[in-house]
């Protein structure tokens, strides 16, 4: 979906939201949010109704297990305590089979879609084989608009429902439209039930104030998306198609354009739809909050994609480190090696597993998973070591706490960060580890010079065109990473000098876009 046709549906959902009466304007919502996502066709219509429908029914039937054996329980007090943990036990186990049936069901379905895209071709083929005939029709799946985003939604939520955090909802619609909210669809953030629906079925009066500071941060996921990602695009994707033909300090310009790129696409097009659920009083959950200024690289995780990293923490991460295995691995570590291993264990063989399935829900090709697993064993190294880590802070308490290490720290993640693209851009495992070697044993630093960087689609022009976006995302982020919130410092200042500066954003976006859509969202496709 490209830039475009979101900032329409945006503000046409917005015009529609505010012209109908305010009980009925979760319905607009609703409507017009089933409306986008069947523009991408019956398929993808077919799997959010499964989704949605299955999702709500088990958590529904979860919730009323527990309240009647709640209520049977209260009825009948005088009951013996092994009844008691029988009744318990048997409305647990029913619980239970619904729980896994709904996480069987979906996260298959979207393991389905996204690796297996030509599963029922092949089904098809099979069947009409057995029968002795040939021609079997050809029939692929695509992966739908944001289907990762929605699964992992509806999952939190399910997962919420089980472990009694809150009750189900009850109304089909209203669940409806939590799952299928179209701003969010695209590329998340994913949101937590109990902070978002409410706001989605509240019917939120026309607020000024939002109206206002949601344009503004739709302006600034505009520029950061369209003129800084899609300027970046040419030269990495020339680069990255046919790297034979650069040596390693072209390969470095373009993964820190890739680092660029993927950052402004990402966190732009989480501001176009946060900006744009803000005109209608929705506040979504934060997604980024500048990344590239972290100092290890679980900062740098809690920094990028908040929502996932969240999803994450709280759905894998614990329940994995915590389960009953873990726990006496734990013990048995203590035993061998210690308090501080035993401690850090968990959390470590936690991290490997969940940046595994990170990489493995980017792609299930080699490349992904090497990235994945690249990440989660440095957190892991890095949970080991944390004991060591803070016995040299106490012995150098004056070198840990100075600005000059605090810089070394952030540039020593951002190497990691960038080795860590290799993998996440190039097509296949080869290539990544080609152009690593590239860059360490192959400079030609006289490719820098020669003019092949002008031969890659980016412009002198353009490169000016990013330098200066580039100023003007740095000192934004500068400015906020001292606690500054850029639109409430706007309205701190004269009408003069707010405008001035708005201006200067909307022109420079305005002259220097990307008309073209060269390419969509990134992370669309996941």
């Amino acid at each position: 979906m490209s830039t475009y046709a979101i900032i329409y549906q945006i503000f046409a959902a917005a015009v529609l939201y505010y012209l109908c009466p305010i009980r009925f304007r979760w319905l607009v919502l609703l409507a017009f949010s089933y409306a986008v996502f069947a523009s991408g066709g019956r398929q993808a219509l077919l799997f959010m109704l499964i989704t949605t429908l299955s999702t709500w029914l088990c958590a529904l039937a979860i919730g009323r297990i527990g309240d009647r054996n709640k209520a049977l329980l209260q009825q009948n007090k005088a009951l013996a305590r092994d009844e008691k943990k029988r009744l318990k036990t048997a409305a647990r186990k029913r619980q239970r089979l619904l729980f896994y049936f709904a996480l069987l069901l979906n996260f298959g379905m979207l393991a389905v879609l996204k690796y297996i895209p030509s599963a029922p071709s092949a089904a098809l083929s099979g069947l009409y084989g057995l029968m002795g005939k040939s021609g079997a029709p050809s029939i692929r799946l695509f992966v739908p608009l944001g289907i990762s985003f929605y699964t992992f939604q509806s999952m939190g939520y399910l997962i919420d429902v089980y472990n009694g955090k809150y009750p189900p909802e009850c109304n089909v619609l209203r669940f409806a439209l939590f799952i299928s909210f179209f701003p969010q669809l695209i590329q998340g953030p994913i949101g937590r039930y109990d902070a978002l629906a409410p706001q989605l079925t509240a019917g939120n009066r026309l607020d000024l104030a939002n109206i206002r500071s949601g344009l503004i941060l739709m302006l600034w996921g505009f520029f950061k998306k369209k003129v800084i990602a899609d300027h970046a695009f040419p030269l990495i994707d020339a680069v990255f198609a046919d790297h034979t033909a650069y040596g390693g300090a072209v390969i470095v310009v373009a993964v820190l354009m890739y680092s660029l790129q993927q950052y402004a696409d990402f966190s732009g097009g989480i501001d176009l739809v946060t900006g744009g659920a803000e005109l209608m009083g929705i506040h979504l959950a934060p997604n980024f909050r500048r990344p590239y200024f972290s100092v290890s690289l679980a900062d740098f995780w809690r920094r990028w994609h908040i929502s996932l990293g969240a999803w994450m923490r709280d759905y894998v991460f614990y329940p994995f480190a915590l389960t009953r295995p873990m726990q006496r691995l734990a013990k048995s570590a203590r035993r061998a090696f210690g308090a501080d291993v035993a401690r850090a264990l968990p959390a470590a063989l936690g991290n490997i597993l969940v940046f595994l399935l990170v990489g493995v829900w980017h792609g299930a090709t080699g490349n992904y998973v090497a990235w994945g697993l690249y990440n989660g064993l440095i957190l892991a190294a890095s949970a080991l070591l944390e004991p060591a880590y803070r016995r040299f802070g106490e012995r150098h308490a004056r070198l840990v706490k100075s600005r000059g290490f605090y810089v070394f720290r952030i540039i020593r993640t951002f190497v990691i960060v960038n080795i860590g693209w290799y993998f996440d851009r190039c097509l296949h495992l080869t290539d990544a580890f080609a152009m690593l070697g590239k860059t360490l044993c192959s400079p030609m630093l006289s490719q820098l010079m020669d003019g092949t960087l002008l031969t890659l689609g980016v412009s002198l022009g353009d490169y000016a065109v990013l330098l200066g976006a580039l100023i003007i995302l740095v000192t934004v982020s500068v400015m906020q990473e001292h606690g500054v919130s850029m639109r409430k410092w706007l309205m701190t200042l004269s009408l003069p000098r707010r405008w001035l500066l708005l201006y200067i954003l909307l022109f420079y976006t305005m002259f220097f876009y990307v008309p073209d859509a060269m390419t969509g969202f990134i992370y669309a496709v996941f």
